[in-house]
């Protein structure tokens, strides 16, 4: 499944467990994202191969994706993690330290569901030639499924425009969204572009005219919101590339 996926999902769940804590629900959604951290070590792979990509893909890529950071161990790392993130040792009080720990407990719960389901969503959305190894380091053998839809098919894609759709529309309704898991300016910036339709009110002596250069740069903001997405939604799928034999277009159409 794609990154963005990934975090999206594992930020609507947070979510909808009803966190309060902006911070809380940024560490569910990191950890849901977390097991994809091993793309870091394909990176310096491509610099330590000349920029082979061929080279990495084949002696990096393939041997440690969805292997040491999809598992049992990994899952239990980030929950330790975020456990300790969340915890605050220095209030004073029994109650108050106890009611600190049950909800350091319960984030640290939540994280470690986020980066199950992403391990879960990479068995039934990876391929099925790419297994993962979720009881890995107890045990190195792999799960596949025969089923599973590959990154370029029409059901990756469909979820990823979903989310995305998603993270438009929620902050109309709520007054924050899933960009708080990258940074909170941001994600005032951006809830306050989706509620207002602008970035910077205009005030004027003339109300009417006003009124229309915020139209104007309502309508301007918001097509490059919509440009960015669709550039980042290209950025995904065009190195995939397309599989329009999954999608069962109409013969002039494919």
């Amino acid at each position: 499944m794609h990154g963005p996926s990934h975090l999206l999902i594992s930020w609507f769940m947070a979510e909808s467990m009803g966190l309060d804590e902006p911070r809380d629900r940024r560490l569910i959604a990191l950890s849901g994202l977390a097991p994809d951290i091993d793309a870091v070590a394909y990176a310096g792979a491509i610099v330590w191969y000349g920029f082979d990509k061929d080279q990495a893909f084949i002696n990096v890529w393939e041997v440690i994706h969805h292997r040491y950071t999809h598992g049992l161990g990994f899952i239990l790392f980030t929950g330790i993690i975020v456990y300790l993130l969340v915890r605050k040792p220095s209030l004073t009080g029994s109650h108050v330290k106890q009611a600190a720990r049950n909800q350091a407990y319960r984030v640290a719960g939540l994280a470690m569901l986020a980066s199950l389901v992403h391990v879960f969503s990479d068995l039934v959305a990876g391929g099925p030639t790419w297994p993962v190894f979720p009881l890995w380091p107890i045990t190195d053998q792999p799960w596949a499924v025969s089923w599973s839809f590959t990154l370029a098919q029409w059901p990756n894609t469909v979820i990823l425009v979903s989310l995305l759709v998603a993270m438009m529309l929620y902050p109309k309704m709520m007054g924050y969204s899933p960009l708080e898991s990258i940074n909170y300016n941001l994600d005032r910036w951006f809830v306050h572009i989706i509620q207002h339709g602008s970035d910077h009110p205009t005030t004027t002596a003339s109300g009417e005219v006003a009124a229309a250069d915020s139209g104007k740069r309502s309508l301007i903001v918001r097509l490059l919101i919509y440009v960015i997405l669709f550039v980042i939604i290209a950025a995904i799928l065009i190195p995939l590339g397309i599989d329009t034999g999954q999608l069962n277009l109409p013969a002039f159409l494919e």
